[in-house]
């Protein structure tokens, strides 16, 4: 009786195993932490198909949301499913062991255990039991994938390690060659890429300069300028720098740029074009030169009238500065140095969307009707956030602050995010000085949008005690022995320290011109990777208007040390 009983357990357990795999899909259901793009990954599938498999399931589910997933057995029959199991050990994880160490103990790869074991989504817990696939005579190479990195010029062990948050010491040991020093051109293991992690880094750009390749470049600035009637300039530029001195400044910076290129073997034909910001000299310009035998116009430094350039010649045209008409003029050929503020709120409500855990989130406004709109499109995105419990909003009075509704918002005992979603001076220094008085009662971080001129006049200290986080593209890593010689050779020959403008020159014109001269035309040039200068980040992109723009966005974080830190998003 009990053969039978046992025969009849048997056949019913084939018959389960048979069913099993010939189910396409499965069920799954989602373990804490786990986002769609990681159960993918797992998965052998892109993100993309996973939701068209789950319509209505967000990127980032909740735990325990029942979502359908490929099923690994499909196809298979049960004599090959057991030949598997046949041929397979199992194994009982012990204290401290990780998936590195088993495949290596049995001489397998990573990918090889996860396959047989997909619970191993989950990861290693102490006592699990594991299914040890039989291991192939091929002589296996490291599995383990790292965050690799090929060093640039100007990479330093400094900078390598607070780019990714890593010791000297971890990247020696990983990289035994390293005890020689950073080489150019080396391909370096950064760190170890965990078994829950994805690592999204932006490609850098390497150099790779054809010295047989002549650029023909022109510049398009307003030397002679008396008058100021553009709006846009009026809010860049202050009135303490008159508009010669920017322009002189963006001039020298350029040069500079221009003559580091040269020594390095590049060979540069350059035309600097007196524009005086007018429109009939632009159209004389225009008229007299070839554009169509150049490579680069590298201004006007007015939006509105690199605008007009781009729509009336052929060649790639720089806009320096940003402008807020950047966001509905538009023209294939017009590069924008500086991304579009669109981009940098996106970038910090990812931020905020990606990190929050029930913060008690306040948003600050001023009074002006042309940002209100703003503030509630930013209200409405950020009430879809999972587990948001409520959002306050305090608005200035004419810049002014009533500190004791601000105090109303802010809960003891908990993390309080404050986003400014303003410009204004008055209501900038007023959030500040207010939110800075609550240093002992409250825990308090400051968001901003951009770092814009409003902060030109608060103090930094207040800034590092509100752990101020906010999107740019400054390189904040630039404080070596890079800027250190830029700023000696800049007074060695113009007998004065740089102003931003003339960084800014030098930055545009030095990122342009090597990237044109390492690649057969410049889109390519420009769409060939992340790259760090002076005070600037550059990673262009094609936005949905087709027209390439600078991404080089990162989320900054000042520390209470006044040391910035780039975050993750």
């Amino acid at each position: 009786m009990k053969k039978i009983f046992f025969l009849i357990f048997i056949l019913f357990f084939i018959s389960e195993i048979n069913f099993a795999q010939q189910k396409k899909y499965k069920s799954y259901s989602v373990k804490q932490g786990e986002t769609m793009k990681s159960i993918a990954k797992f998965y052998h599938l892109s993100t993309r198909d996973l939701l068209r498999l789950n319509p209505g399931i967000k990127r980032k589910p909740k735990a325990n949301t029942v979502i359908i997933v490929p099923n690994e057995n499909y196809g298979k029959n049960s004599s090959e499913f057991n030949k598997e199991v046949e041929n397979d050990n199992f194994y009982t994880i012990k204290p401290k062991e990780t998936l590195y160490g088993i495949s290596k103990k049995y001489n397998i790869t990573i990918e090889a255990l996860k396959k047989a074991n997909p619970k191993l989504i989950e990861g290693v817990k102490i006592g699990m039991q594991i299914i040890i696939p039989k291991s192939t005579n091929e002589v296996l190479l490291d599995s383990t994938k790292y965050v690799m990195h090929k060093v640039i010029k100007d990479d330093t062990f400094y900078s390598l390690t607070k780019k990714y948050e890593v010791t000297e010491e971890d990247l020696k040991l990983l990289n035994p060659e390293l005890i020689e020093g950073l080489k150019l051109g080396m391909d370096i293991k950064i760190k170890p890429i965990s078994d829950e992690e994805e690592y999204d880094e932006l490609k850098p750009f390497t150099e790779n300069i054809d010295f047989t390749k002549k650029l023909k470049v022109y510049f398009m600035l307003p030397y002679q300028l008396n008058k100021l009637t553009d709006s846009v300039e009026n809010k860049w530029f202050s009135k303490s720098n008159s508009l010669l001195n920017i322009v002189t400044d963006f001039h020298l910076g350029a040069a500079m740029a221009i003559d580091s290129l040269r020594k390095k073997g590049v060979q540069i034909d350059v035309e600097f074009m007196d524009t005086e910001n007018s429109k009939f000299k632009l159209q004389y310009l225009v008229n007299k030169h070839n554009f169509t035998k150049n490579d680069v116009v590298i201004g006007p430094l007015f939006y509105d009238n690199a605008y007009w350039v781009a729509n009336h010649i052929n060649s790639y045209v720089v806009a320096p500065f940003y402008s807020k008409n950047q966001e509905k003029l538009s023209a294939n050929n017009l590069i924008n140095s500086e991304p579009n503020q669109s981009f940098l709120t996106s970038k910090m409500l990812d931020f905020i969307k990606n990190n929050y855990k029930g913060e008690n989130l306040v948003l600050i406004n001023d009074d002006k009707p042309e940002n209100q709109s703003k503030l509630w499109r930013i209200v409405n995105q950020l009430k879809q956030m999972d587990s948001v419990q409520g959002i306050s909003v305090i608005k200035s009075s004419k810049g002014f602050i009533d500190i004791d509704k601000l105090t109303e918002k802010m809960v003891e005992n908990k993390s309080n995010w404050v986003l400014l979603i303003s410009d204004d001076l008055i209501t900038t220094v007023a959030a500040v000085n207010n939110l800075k008085s609550f240093d002992d009662t409250y825990d308090v971080t400051l968001f901003a949008l951009k770092k814009d001129r409003n902060f030109d006049t608060v103090n930094n200290n207040y800034l590092g005690k509100l752990n101020f986080t906010y999107p740019s593209i400054e390189n904040v890593y630039s404080k070596g022995k890079e800027k250190s010689s830029f700023y000696k050779r800049f007074k060695k020959k113009n007998y004065a320290l740089p102003s931003k403008y003339a960084i800014k020159g030098f930055d545009i014109t030095y990122d342009t011109l090597i990237r044109l001269a390492s690649n057969e035309n410049l889109e390519d040039g420009l769409l060939s990777g992340e790259s760090s200068r002076i005070d600037d980040n550059f990673y262009y992109i094609k936005n949905d208007k087709n027209e390439i723009e600078n991404d080089g966005i990162h989320i900054i974080r000042l520390s209470k040390d006044l040391v910035p830190e780039i975050l993750k998003l």
